[in-house]
């Protein structure tokens, strides 16, 4: 049996601030509940996705992913983690604003929790509501000092930096990067691949039972980055051709604006794709099948495939 063009399935998480968006917006048949994050492609034990389609349906990219090593991920990312797939594709819904919180790099996330790795992640804004809010890092001036009597008294907003974003735009979030987003933002999330997250501040929520969530105090203050304050990136709208959008240390990330066919990079390395606007088939040998807007695919290294379709957009992601 040889590998294909995987479509995959998603793992749904319900979270305090997610919604119906996915279901409402992307047409994905979501669990009941509030709704706010689909894992689109991940071997995270967390959320495992798995494959649609083909004879392997119904198997987690984990579980192929030990099976078929370098054959599927490439020889290089192989090499470089191990037989490891160490990206995470997600869609997120923040219906409400999600807590302040910040990720930690890697070598604090071996120090602090014995975990391989940290978590960079970038951010492409699918849909932007009219009261959304997005903060990004600490406004300039801030200092340690700052911060902490603003814990203390329960004032870290004040300190964030504000963006206004639209929908198309991509923020790239490194380690260290304190953040906040929400009342009515979709968005799609490619990550490394890492569950690790220190809350700061939640904004006072409780649950059901009257209970907040845990905050992280002393986690986030050793690894947040008072001095990281990212800025908005958009990918150019050329047809047919890959828009580059970001060549960070752990994954690259293109557009391509699909007007009639595109053929996908045939590379050494596990090529991930999610459509994020219109409709698309992807084509190639070994399988072909179609994709709506929020569907999730993965090319294993080195196999050929085409996009085929008319006004629609895709992200493409690569380990690196």
């Amino acid at each position: 049996m040889n590998l294909y063009p995987f479509k995959m399935a998603p793992t749904f998480q319900t979270r305090p601030w997610g919604g119906r968006a996915m279901k409402d917006r992307l047409g994905k048949n979501i669990p009941d509940g509030t709704i706010g994050e689909s894992w689109e492609v991940s071997v995270h034990p967390n959320g495992l996705s798995r494959v649609a389609n083909g004879p392997f349906a119904g198997q987690t990219l984990k579980d192929l992913v030990g099976q078929w090593g370098e054959r599927l991920i490439g020889k290089a990312v192989a090499d470089r983690y191990g037989g490891d797939f160490p990206l995470l594709i997600k869609v997120l819904d923040i219906n409400a604003l999600a807590s302040v919180q910040v990720h930690p790099d890697n070598a604090q996330a071996q120090a602090l929790e014995q975990f391989p790795y940290g978590k960079a992640e970038a951010w492409c804004f699918l849909a932007v509501g009219p009261e959304a809010e997005c903060y990004c890092g600490f406004q300039p001036g801030v200092t340690a000092a700052d911060y902490d009597r603003a814990v203390v008294e329960g004032n870290v907003k004040a300190l964030l930096r504000p963006m206004t974003i639209a929908t198309g735009d991509w923020l790239y979030l490194p380690p260290g990067t304190v953040h906040a987003a929400g009342n009515g933002i979709l968005l799609l999330e490619v990550q490394q691949n890492c569950d690790l997250t220190y809350r700061v501040y939640d904004w006072n929520r409780t649950d059901s039972q009257g209970r907040q969530r845990e905050l992280h105090l002393d986690k986030a203050r050793q690894v947040i980055d008072f001095a990281s304050r990212p800025q908005l990136r958009r990918a150019a709208g050329l047809a047919n051709c890959l828009n580059p959008v970001l060549d960070g240390p752990y994954f690259s990330i293109g557009e391509v604006v699909v007007a009639s066919e595109f053929a996908l990079p045939s590379v050494d390395a596990a090529v991930v794709g999610t459509v994020i606007g219109g409709t698309v088939a992807l084509v190639s040998a070994q399988e072909s099948f179609p994709l709506a807007t929020g569907d999730s695919f993965l090319v294993p290294a080195n196999l050929d495939g085409r996009l085929v379709g008319e006004n629609s957009r895709v992200v493409l992601s690569q380990l690196v």
